[in-house]
């Protein structure tokens, strides 16, 4: 009996210890815990972070590659598209500097619904084809540009030549760096995406370039 009664009195002394503070907290005005984050918040900070991580590494990665390249001495190629030059390079050392012509940044959207937003994709992309006197196939956008009827797909309208210069090199998925016929504008953004450069400098960076060479766009 006394062992239960000690044990009984010990309780109430450890509440009251418990209590006591609590108390005068609540009387001293204390403020309020934060509230606990809710499932929904922490899911979205979690996806934001790993949307951050996602792209640094992926610079991260394309930063990795132009150094290696710098180290195996071979030529690659550092598009800016904000002042609108390219530089051919091997290692640290600039062969050459070009004036180019980028994506122009507009926005185009058909009265079905779809759109099209010309830029020039920004990243690492690799040269996977060269091509001589290449031929131009007008896409669907091309038309909604000038307000005209799209036709088929087969159809020879579509089929254009002489506009993109002598050569190209093909960057995936129909991006290219090639010719133009709009030299005056080349420095500025006017392209739907592309690359445009002059007969001369492109056919320098055409012949310097090979299936494998690095593309740095930024």
């Amino acid at each position: 009996m006394i062992m239960k009664s000690k044990k009984y009195i010990s309780a109430l002394v450890l509440l009251a210890g418990l209590t006591i503070p609590l108390l005068s907290d609540h009387r001293a005005g204390a403020a309020e815990p934060s509230p606990v984050p809710s499932m929904e918040d922490l899911r979205a900070s979690v996806a934001a972070l790993e949307q951050e991580t996602a792209e640094l590494e992926e610079q991260n990665q394309g930063l990795r590659m132009m150094l290696k390249e710098m180290e195996d001495n071979e030529i690659y190629l550092v598009v800016d598209t904000e002042n609108n030059r390219l530089t051919m390079r091997r290692g640290d050392k600039v062969l050459r500097t070009v004036v180019v012509g980028t994506g122009s940044r507009q926005y185009v959207e058909e009265e079905t619904g779809r759109n099209w937003y010309f830029e020039t994709p920004i990243g690492t992309l690799t040269v996977l084809g060269k091509e001589r006197n290449p031929v131009w196939i007008r896409p669907d956008w091309s038309y909604v540009e000038e307000n005209m009827a799209v036709p088929p797909k087969d159809d020879p309208d579509r089929i254009v030549r002489g506009v993109l210069g002598k050569y190209a090199l093909l960057l995936g998925n129909s991006y290219k760096l090639h010719g133009t016929t709009y030299t005056d504008l080349l420095g500025t953004h006017f392209t739907h995406g592309c690359v445009s450069m002059g007969d001369d400098d492109l056919e320098a960076v055409y012949k310097a370039a090979k299936v494998g060479t690095k593309v740095y766009i930024y």
